[in-house]
This record gives C-alpha cells, sequence and structure tokens, in this order.
C-alpha cells in the first residue's frame, strides 16, 4: 500500500466516524479535560486526520490561533441550560466536536 492510499483509508475511517451527538453526551469529556471545539473556519475531519497523523507544527497552530480550543466556561453553561447538538469525532483520547449544521 502506498502513502497516498493509507492516508485516503484513514480519511475516509475517520469521515465515516463523524457523527452527531447531543451536549449530554459531550459532557463527561468535557469533565476529563480531553474536548475540543473546532472553529467554523476548519473542517472536522481536517483537525481530526491532522491529529491522527500527529501533524503537530499544524495542531500548535490551531491552538495558537484559537481555531481550536477546549469549551470556555460560558460556552458550557449555555450547551447545559439548551442542549444542542453538535458534530463529534473521537481521535483517541481526544474528542473533537462544532455545532451540527442541521439542514
Amino acid at each position: 500500500m502506498t502513502v497516498q492510499s493509507l492516508n485516503e483509508e484513514l480519511s475516509r475511517k475517520l469521515a465515516e466516524e463523524i457523527g452527531t451527538v447531543p451536549w449530554s453526551w459531550l459532557r463527561l469529556h468535557h469533565q476529563r479535560g480531553v474536548l475540543f471545539l473546532v472553529a467554523d473556519e476548519l473542517e472536522l475531519l481536517e483537525v481530526a486526520l491532522a491529529v491522527a497523523e500527529d501533524r503537530v507544527d499544524e495542531i500548535r497552530n490551531w491552538l495558537e490561533t484559537g481555531r481550536l480550543n477546549q469549551p470556555r466556561p460560558e460556552q458550557v453553561e449555555e450547551w447545559e441550560n439548551s442542549g444542542g447538538l453538535f458534530a463529534g469525532v473521537i481521535v483517541k483520547p481526544y474528542v473533537f466536536f462544532k455545532p451540527a449544521e442541521i439542514g
């Protein structure tokens, strides 16, 4: 297998694992400190693939620029009160999520 076919296979696998989940499902991951909110301009698959491939510089840049971060207390409080649906994917031990696009 070539590197490109391995990357394509990993990308396909991660894309299949992205699902819609309620805040109640994400809560435990937040409490464990492994939940990361993905900025609107990034795709969940893009982030999951970068983490799975250990692309440290890219991930560090997202963290430093705030495009990938742990939820702020006021966000968590809002989701605790109103719930909501989110797109999420696990790349062990981390969980990445963003508000689900409905429609």
